[in-house]
């Protein structure tokens, strides 16, 4: 799914485990509920995704927080 337009897209409760979204506009995507782990989420703007309850690995969790801006240390 490597540059796929999914602006908008509703995917709620979707898994999209191991998936290749680099380069996908990820505008306004509605993700809450998703199983995510293992995909490439470096197009995410979570500015305008909806991820509430989404499942993620701490280092897509990571990768989210500096996307926010976040400063993000391990101690």
């Amino acid at each position: 799914m490597r540059e796929a337009d999914l602006a908008g897209a509703r995917c709620e409760g979707a898994t999209l485990t191991g998936v290749d979204l680099s380069g996908a506009d990820l505008r306004k995507v509605q993700l809450a509920g998703c199983d995510l782990r293992g995909s490439d989420l470096s197009s995410l703007d979570p500015g305008t995704a909806q991820l509430a309850g989404a499942i993620v690995t701490w280092e897509q969790a990571v990768e989210i927080a500096r996307s926010f801006g976040l400063d993000v240390r391990a101690d």
